[in-house]
């Protein structure tokens, strides 16, 4: 079988790691990321943060967290108590909070901010994870979206030591490369992009200023809502890479906390509604094809997420 990223990064978005890491024991010249598999989630040798002993403590409770949910596939609330038991371990007397956003907010964030680096915790598609940086360069950009332009402030972010979930599963194959905050400021991993391609122009600069948009109209916007939107947006402006079969192998209807992956669901669903084709032959689709059925569904959307969500 011939390895295909898309079919692989399609597993690790799901969290799928078990089905991801079989995947690729059926693909015979993946031996050596196999084997790298092997070593850190069936050996349980994490890697180690060298430049300081006690940050490398904290970042062990959550690759310990990582192992468990996505490797063993404990309860997730067990593997959370776990999780909170180890932070406790690691804080000693300081540690006075049973709730891990708290914990998260009071003692891991002040750690790490100590020592000169950024720190956002909570949960990404339902899963605990930190980014954690060093540099932020602020720019502004102007961008086109269905809608209209606009301009928009992103910070470009860099000198990461821990990108979330996603990225650790994946070994930096794939991950989160941007959020929007609650103000509309756009975050962007920088050295997930080049800053000159239609990725960052697209798939960060559009997606992410959708969010900030939807977020600022409709303050209690679901996660799945967003997502939906944002990813229409990408599909109406590319043109060089054909998402729509990545949102496809991403879709999933199976854990509602998973807003990418219901996302990319019902833009399956709906697509196949417009089309008449089935899941299969939609990545068939010309990109003019995928374009128009995409602006299609967005304003579909619109009208439909102005009478679901009050207007701010």
């Amino acid at each position: 079988m011939i390895f295909e990223k898309n079919v692989f990064a399609g597993f690790l978005v799901k969290g799928e790691l078990n089905a991801a890491v079989s995947y690729l024991g059926g693909c015979g010249d993946q031996s050596e990321l196999c084997g790298r598999y092997h070593k850190v989630f069936e050996e349980d040798k994490r890697p180690v943060y060298e430049k300081d002993a006690y940050l490398n403590e904290i970042l062990d409770v959550y690759r310990k967290y990582y192992r468990e949910v996505f490797y063993l596939n404990n309860n997730i609330k067990e593997a959370e108590k776990r999780m909170e038991e180890r932070f406790g371990v690691v804080f000693g007397k300081s540690f006075t909070c049973p709730d891990i956003g708290e914990t998260e907010e009071k003692c891991v964030f002040k750690a790490f901010n100590e020592r000169g680096f950024s720190f956002l915790g909570g949960r990404t598609s339902g899963f605990f994870g930190p980014y954690i940086w060093s540099d932020t360069e602020k720019k502004k950009y102007d961008v086109e979206l269905p809608d209209g332009n606009s301009e928009y402030t992103v910070m470009l972010l860099d000198g990461f030591i821990s990108k979330s979930w996603l990225d650790y599963i994946s070994f930096g194959m794939t991950g989160t490369g941007g959020w929007t905050d609650s103000d509309g400021i756009i975050n962007c991993v920088k050295s997930s992009y080049d800053i000159e391609g239609e990725a960052f122009r697209v798939s960060l600069l559009k997606h992410e200023a959708q969010h900030s948009m939807d977020i600022i109209k409709f303050g209690n916007i679901s996660s799945d809502d967003l997502e939906y939107r944002a990813k229409l947006v990408e599909l109406i402006y590319s043109e060089q890479r054909n998402m729509l079969e990545k949102f496809l192998l991403e879709s999933d209807n199976s854990d509602v906390k998973n807003g990418h992956a219901l996302a990319s669901y019902k833009i399956a669903e709906k697509f196949s509604s417009k089309t008449g084709l089935d899941f299969k032959k939609l990545a068939s689709l010309s990109a003019k094809e995928t374009q128009a059925v995409a602006s299609e569904l967005f304003f579909e959307s619109s009208d439909e997420i102005a009478k679901k969500y009050a207007m701010k």
